[in-house]
């Protein structure tokens, strides 16, 4: 068959449906096969079958450029469930010294495939979790969280995990308790052994002030998963506010035998000390458990409270002054513990507007307010309950007890 050929710009363009604009541009930098007539800028022609090979030839180089693409993109999916599927296991055996390298790990698996609820989910998790054990600055962790929420939202409304992470936030960033209660519920109706959710009810439980049940709740999740340091340093602190010291002691050493030693078990081994010794007695104690822990504010505000009850009044200004620059610092989360130093210099005012600061960072002491022995003194101080009232659901509105549930731990 004889070749038809295309004798002009104009021709090819017709011949291509394009503008002769277009063919030209596809010459230049696709190569599309064109003659010419006495070098480049005498007249061109082309033939038809030349023409229909070359596309062709664009049509499986681009088949093979989007297999390409498909390919790498099935291949970043896969790494990020993989990424995700480590994070997880670290998250089954969470503690203060992992959660930065399991967030880390969820970033990437989110990094590889944005459309990976489940990173998003575990990503929210672990800000939350680092904020309240202060690995990080709670005024950057929790709006991380509810930016990874809303984004799970838009992947997946109903996980059951999504829906526990949302009442976390509830609970400790938006202060909406009812909302929180709600939320617990149904996640464990769903999921009766889900142990971020029941720990949540406890510690729910606890800004109630029904310690009692928040013990049991504490320890039902402890018992799931003993490997977790946070659900351990839980139930210590449950029972830190119930007033069972030696139990509280027994279980502080009872996490460390499991290789649980981190700031936050060591703050609350503080608290119980100072109620459940004389001073004079514990106070070394306390200060070796905060020269190991120098960046943690609780337990540097505790032993700041030891020395001003026995007198060393200069070396509690010093422990205070030396929090209150990290709060300078932008190192927040250092309202417990500045309180804790003021209270025991006799400046309740000065103590409770710290207070109001730990409550507004959304810290996890100001959970227990209502219940914190150290706080007693406080009782009656008008600016104090006015603070309570809003540290905890409203009065007469409290949570059902854990028994109340049908599906909670104690259905276990």
């Amino acid at each position: 068959m004889a070749k038809v050929r295309l004798d002009s710009w104009k021709s090819i363009a017709d011949y291509l449906e394009r503008s002769p604009r277009t063919v030209q541009r596809w010459h230049g930098i696709h190569g599309l096969p064109v003659h010419h007539f006495g070098g480049s800028k005498g007249s061109v022609f082309a033939y038809s079958e030349e023409i229909d090979r070359w596309l062709m030839s664009r049509v499986e180089e681009t088949g093979n450029a989007e297999a390409g693409e498909d390919e790498e993109l099935e291949a970043m999916r896969k790494r990020s469930i993989d990424l995700t599927a480590r994070a997880q296991e670290m998250w089954e055996t969470r503690s203060e010294e992992n959660l930065e390298a399991i967030a880390g790990l969820y970033r990437r698996a989110i990094d590889q495939h944005p459309g990976n609820a489940r990173a998003f989910i575990g990503l929210a998790n672990a800000m939350i979790l680092a904020a309240l054990q202060g690995v990080m600055d709670s005024s950057v962790a929790y709006p991380c969280a509810m930016q990874a929420l809303r984004r799970t939202a838009q992947l997946d409304t109903k996980d059951v995990e999504a829906r526990c992470s949302a009442a976390w936030l509830d609970m400790v960033y938006e202060r909406k308790w009812r909302q929180a209660r709600t939320g617990f519920e149904e996640v464990l109706t769903r999921k009766p052994q889900y142990t971020f959710a029941i720990s949540g009810l406890s510690l729910l439980l606890i800004a109630e002030g029904n310690v009692g049940d928040a013990c049991y709740c504490a320890w039902e999740a402890w018992k799931q998963n003993t490997l977790i340091c946070s659900l351990g340093n839980l139930v210590c602190w449950a029972y830190y506010l119930a007033g069972e010291y030696e139990q509280a002691l027994e279980m502080i050493a009872q996490v460390r035998g499991s290789g649980g030693n981190g700031a936050t078990l060591g703050a609350i081994e503080a608290l119980v000390l100072l109620q459940a010794a004389p001073l004079a007695a514990s106070v070394a104690r306390v200060e070796t458990l905060a020269n190991r822990f120098p960046q943690n504010p609780a337990l540097q505000g505790a032993l700041g409270y030891a020395c001003a009850r026995l007198g060393e009044t200069g070396k509690a200004e010093k422990i205070f002054q030396k929090l209150d620059q990290m709060s300078l610092l932008k190192k927040r989360n250092s309202g417990y513990g500045l309180a804790l130093v003021l209270l025991a210099l006799g400046k309740r005012q000065e103590a409770v507007e710290w207070l109001e600061a730990a409550f507004a960072e959304g810290a996890l002491w100001s959970l227990g307010f209502r219940s914190d022995a150290i706080l007693r003194t406080l009782s009656g101080f008008p600016r104090f309950e006015s603070l309570l009232r809003k540290a905890g659901p409203p009065a007469g509105d409290g949570l059902h007890t854990a028994s109340s549930f049908p599906s909670t731990a104690r259905a276990m």
